[in-house]
């Protein structure tokens, strides 16, 4: 079959998923990005051996923070 991309993105716009590998994440239906939780990291030496280690969960449900900061209307 052909693939419409309206159509998909109608479908897709109320997209969530609770348990992905991200987090919870979700599509915003008016811009069409992906919703998620933003994580502070940092490389630490963990039992000999490099590991990315979260340090703090910045939000839960966090939009483009470009588009949120440069909305020009």
């Amino acid at each position: 079959g052909k693939i419409d991309p309206d159509r998909t993105m109608e479908l897709l716009k109320n997209f969530k998923d609770p348990n992905s590998p991200r987090g919870p994440i979700s599509i915003d239906p008016a811009t069409r990005d992906i919703v998620q939780p933003e994580y502070l990291r940092e490389v630490r030496r963990v039992g000999g051996k490099l590991a990315n280690v979260e340090i703090e969960t910045l939000g839960t449900a966090v939009k483009d923070p470009w588009k949120e900061l440069n909305n020009k209307k």
